[in-house]
């Protein structure tokens, strides 16, 4: 069995024809369809789509020469109709830097809300989403040492971290990344340097323990992985803004602390 479902037909099939069932959405038509038809950029372009075996809700589209390739995650492989077009909508919108429209953000965060569904990633990150830590504590810094410190002083001891260490690849794009599945804080081996201080790693840890005070919070903004209770909490650090300057001035834009 292969682990990309493909779903391929002619220009001339519709939904539905080859089936009723949910589990047939034709997710390569009703992808062509949306794009095609609601942003100028698609409308002469091929069009392919799929599920993906994904571990969380992850969506993905890509220009690939003169096509584009849309991998949805299979988790949505029986979702309703219309959060596949706003999934797409929002790939759409995203690629083309148009504002998405609320109520395609609003369609898309029900169904993920949704206690089968977010059973249904649950389930794969306990199974396929461990992460992987290099060996040893650190060079220059020690991330167990410094979580069990911030506990500690701003956490009263409270915050369960299972595991926290550095990463296998010394990445930019993500220097930190809490698990909430496996309780665990990943950080990027880039920060076990002389040349970033220590203030500064402890300051990417403490925003990965918020997470685990704040999980489970909402937000109907954009930013609804740092909700507005996370960034007063964050702001209130003591070295926020030292942190956040020397994070800003050298690492720009290749940053982010989860993604």
């Amino acid at each position: 069995m292969s682990a990309q479902l493909r779903i391929q037909f002619s220009e001339t099939d519709r939904p539905g024809q080859s089936s009723g069932d949910k589990e047939s959405l034709p997710l390569q038509w009703i992808c062509r369809s949306v794009l095609q038809n609601s942003f100028p950029l698609f409308r002469e372009a091929r069009v392919d789509a799929s599920f993906y075996p994904y571990i969380g809700l992850t969506h993905t589209i890509r220009r690939k020469g003169p096509n584009w390739v849309l991998r949805i995650s299979d988790h949505c492989g029986k979702a309703p109709r219309a959060v596949l077009e706003a999934i797409v909508m929002i790939l759409g919108c995203k690629i083309t830097h148009r504002r998405i429209p609320r109520k395609f953000v609003e369609t898309y965060d029900a169904f993920r809300k949704d206690p089968r569904v977010a059973e249904s990633v649950r389930k794969r990150r306990l199974q396929k989403g461990r992460k992987r830590f290099a060996a040893g504590a650190g060079e220059f810094h020690s991330p167990a040492e410094i979580c069990r410190d911030i506990n500690r002083r701003f956490f009263n001891d409270q915050i369960e971290i299972e595991k926290i260490g550095w990463g296998i690849r010394k990445g930019w794009a993500r220097l930190g990344h809490y698990d909430p599945v496996h309780h665990t804080i990943t950080l990027s081996p880039a920060l076990d340097s002389p040349k970033v201080p220590e203030f500064v790693v402890r300051y990417i840890v403490y925003h990965e323990m918020l997470h685990a005070v704040f999980e489970g919070v909402s937000s109907h903004t954009s930013r609804k992985h740092h909700p507005r209770e996370f960034r007063q909490a964050e702001r209130g650090y003591p070295d926020y803004g030292r942190a956040k300057k020397f994070l800003r001035d050298s690492f720009g834009r290749r940053r982010s602390i989860d993604g």
